[in-house]
């Protein structure tokens, strides 16, 4: 089975840390790593789960995989022998799921956007303990939809609204067709697929999210990042994460993660300037002295981007046999 190779990706990259970052904020709140289990569909590299271990070695792993192929190269990929390999698909595996009160990490890692995805994410939020966090990947691809001349785009649109009604805060609103909003309304979906799982009439519990990203991943990407947690106490999670630069507890509009590629020497050269409090993107534009887009105001946006994520962007090199 072919697979991207995800693990030479910046933006997907930035991503894991992202998520790291929101799983370290658990403590906070007064969790425990020990009492987690991480589940995710780890491709063939396994690579979350590398970084999981190095992060949390003291949770426990279990990676779902459908494809027989891939399994015998996750075995030649694992980080640790603490992971567990399942041979079994996310919808099987959500369908026989029993926490039992234990608490959960799951990243339910989408390549695509489809309805038994918001199903799936229904039915682990109506079983998983309170404590347990989500981490949801889809994809949000306009062009998807924005094909061809105006008679073909609202075909698309049309089918969309047809196939997503039920998820779709205005269901005969028209589709945007810009990257950002589009990514919005995704994000607003899966929002309303949680209040559908836990409505706030019957269920003591709740979806809060706590951040959300959307990146081109060679296709628009959008993930978000909640938390399960008593209703009543949400105010502790505001708390625990309102320090924390890409907090999102509002369902407010997705943040961008659009890492530009820049050579080792490049960062070297900026990293004594970083982190920047203001004018982040022309900051480092003078100190390079160059363009690295096709203008200035593009090359700003994007070192304004490596501002942004310096931290959680992976150092690439390259090597000779």
């Amino acid at each position: 089975m072919k697979h991207p190779p995800y693990f030479l990706r910046f933006n997907k990259s930035a991503d894991r840390f992202a998520m790291i970052e929101a799983i370290r904020h658990l403590s906070k709140l007064g969790c425990n790593f020990e009492d987690y289990t991480y589940h995710s569909l780890g491709g063939p590299f396994l690579e979350d789960f590398r970084l999981m271990y190095e992060y949390f070695p003291e949770m426990r792993f279990i990676s779902i995989e459908a494809d027989a192929d891939t399994i015998k190269r996750q075995k030649f990929h694992k980080p640790c022998k603490k992971v567990v390999l399942t041979h079994t698909d996310m919808k099987s595996f959500i369908n026989q799921y029993e926490p039992r009160d234990k608490k959960s990490i799951f990243w339910l890692d989408y390549t695509g956007l489809e309805l038994s995805h918001f199903e799936e994410f229904k039915s682990l939020l109506e079983k998983i303990a309170t404590g347990s966090m989500i981490k949801i990947t889809v994809s949000a691809d306009v062009r998807d939809y924005a094909k061809g001349n105006e008679q073909e785009k609202q075909k698309f649109a049309d089918e969309f609204r047809a196939k997503f009604r039920k998820l779709l805060p205005n269901p005969v609103a028209p589709i945007p067709w810009k990257k950002d909003e589009f990514a919005y309304l995704v994000q607003h979906m899966l929002k309303i697929a949680a209040e559908q799982s836990l409505p706030a009439a019957s269920s003591p519990v709740v979806f809060q999210p706590v951040s959300s990203f959307y990146y081109s991943d060679g296709t628009c990407m959008l993930t978000l990042t909640g938390i399960v947690w008593n209703r009543d106490d949400v105010k502790s999670i505001f708390t625990a994460y309102r320090h924390w630069e890409f907090v999102n507890t509002t369902w407010s509009m997705p943040c961008l993660i659009e890492i530009p590629v820049l050579t080792n020497k490049e960062r070297l050269k900026l990293q004594p300037l970083l982190p920047c409090a203001h004018q982040k993107g022309q900051t480092l534009l003078t100190k390079l002295g160059y363009l690295v887009d096709n203008n200035n105001s593009n090359s700003s946006i994007a070192l304004e981007q490596y501002a942004l994520f310096h931290r959680y962007s992976p150092y690439f090199m390259q090597g000779f046999p």
